[in-house]
């Protein structure tokens, strides 16, 4: 059994450790507690030095002490030759009722000791004040004045008109604690420290909400919104945080730019290869009318060749297409089970030619939210790289894992049995145009951009593609599908 010392101490250390964890992960908390760490280190040496001052509270407390020792010795100096006297004139039972008139009247109590040390009136002596008269008879002094922890006491010597020497004291009550703060210094502190906490905090919260607002803007950029700004939310604040959104503003637009013209001139360039490739078609057919069979080939290559150049552009208008986004309007809910069991049938149909099959482990009904034309593209040139690269004789294996919760994506795995990628090359797979040496090269068909589109289909879900070797030899590539999508 764990002793209560030892989770108590790791109790700490787990707190010690989340907090420090939270606080190196937030420029707010960092600001706000070095902030209120200067204030309240200065509210400090502030009051250290008002204290510690010739004027401050415990040199007025030194002054006020010696004020009531000074007023003390002259009550006692002019009330005790009177006292003494009685003594000397009337006896004991007249010095002790004059005594007790002078305890009533001015909060003082007197005492009176002969030559020798006894008292002459009934006085109950603690064991403080006996300590105080022993000290008095062995030193010199005519009058010692005393504070201690309850009372103030003076002690001094008086001759009576008998010519004897006796002791007389004083001791007068500390009524109240007496403090060196005043009455309302608590509520001064806590209102100080409260004032200080809400300064700190708008000083805190002024330095970090233009740069949450900025991250915000960054974020919403590099998940496609190319007209993201931030300018406009900092209000009227011409500092450094200020222009720092104004540089961002102006990165924004130029890469906003950047990238229209690179989209409409992909889409001019495309259009302008597809009018030629029209006429092209139209003139290779007239030519396979009047050509000879010894021509035919050439002209069946010239064929497929165009085919391949008409697929690529149409990829590449799809893939301009992804970048600028589509219509919001399209996202439904997909059947995504029907999906899959379409491309598997249309798929196996292209594969039957290379001896190739397409397995598609059993699973259950599953909808996703999402766009229907993206998502079956997506897995759909996935699947066709996979029958492309796949060795002859052998199958592509389509597996699906779908949790009950809404909050786990949909697993969809496509792993082909074909010679691999080396690893290195595996995080370029989905670069446009990217092609791997070797076996995989362009002898095996296909325009470079079919992973890309995948990828960017993918991301427009929210989702993730990646791709790894399987331990059997062969590619697999896993794509998770969030069920429903997340605003942005």
């Amino acid at each position: 059994m764990m002793s209560t010392q030892t989770k108590k101490f790791w109790f700490d250390l787990f707190l010690n450790n989340y907090l420090s964890s939270i606080i190196r992960k937030n420029l707010f908390l960092k600001i706000l507690l070095f902030t209120c760490s200067i204030n309240f280190l200065s509210v400090g040496i502030a009051l250290l030095v008002a204290f510690t001052s010739s004027t401050g509270p415990a040199a007025r407390m030194k002054v006020r002490e010696e004020n009531r020792q000074q007023n003390l010795a002259q009550i006692l100096y002019l009330y005790s030759t009177p006292l003494i006297e009685k003594w000397i004139s009337d006896g004991k039972s007249a010095s002790i009722s004059y005594a007790d008139k002078l305890e009533n009247i001015l909060d003082f109590e007197p005492y009176l000791f002969d030559p020798e040390g006894n008292s002459l009136i009934s006085r109950k002596i603690s064991p403080e004040f006996e300590a105080l008269l022993k000290r008095f008879r062995k030193d010199d002094n005519p009058v010692i004045k005393v504070t201690t922890a309850n009372s103030i006491v003076v002690i001094c010597r008086i001759v009576g008109s008998d010519g004897k020497t006796y002791t007389a004291a004083g001791r007068q009550g500390r009524t109240r604690k007496f403090s060196i703060f005043p009455r309302d210094f608590r509520m001064r502190i806590t209102i100080s420290i409260l004032m200080l906490t809400l300064l700190s905090f708008l000083l805190a919260r002024h330095i970090t909400d233009p740069i949450t607002k900025l991250r915000k803007a960054t974020r919403e950029f590099a998940t496609g919104n190319l007209g993201a700004r931030v300018s406009e939310t900092l209000g009227k604040r011409q500092d450094e945080i200020a222009q720092l959104g104004l540089d961002f503003d102006q990165m924004t637009s130029q890469i906003q730019n950047l990238i229209k013209d690179r989209q409409q001139l992909l889409r001019d360039v495309s259009h302008e290869l597809r009018s030629p490739l029209a006429r092209l078609f139209v003139a290779l057919e007239i030519s396979k009318n009047k050509a000879s069979e010894d021509v035919m080939p050439n002209l069946q290559r010239i064929a497929l060749e165009a085919e391949r150049l008409n697929t690529l552009i149409g990829e590449i208008l799809l893939l301009n297409k992804l970048e600028t986004g589509p219509n919001l309007r399209s996202c439904k809910l997909v059947n995504l089970s029907e999906l899959i069991h379409r491309i598997g049938e249309d798929a196996n149909f292209e594969a039957h030619s290379r001896n190739v099959s397409v397995i598609i482990a059993p699973f259950p009904v599953i909808h996703v939210n999402g766009y229907p034309e993206m998502i079956h593209r997506a897995i759909e040139n996935v699947v066709r790289n996979a029958i492309r690269y796949t060795d002859k004789g052998t199958t592509v294996n389509i597996s699906i894992e779908a949790k009950r919760s809404e909050k786990d994506p949909v697993l969809l795995t496509i792993e082909d049995n074909g010679p691999g990628v080396p690893s290195i090359n595996l995080p370029h797979l989905f670069k446009p145009f990217y092609r791997v040496e070797g076996d995989r090269g362009r002898k095996t068909g296909g325009t470079g951009v079919g992973l890309t589109i995948a990828y960017r289909a993918i991301k427009l879900h929210d989702g993730e593609i990646w791709a790894e070797n399987s331990k059997d030899g062969g590619l697999k590539i896993i794509i998770t599908i969030p069920k429903k999508m997340i605003a942005t």
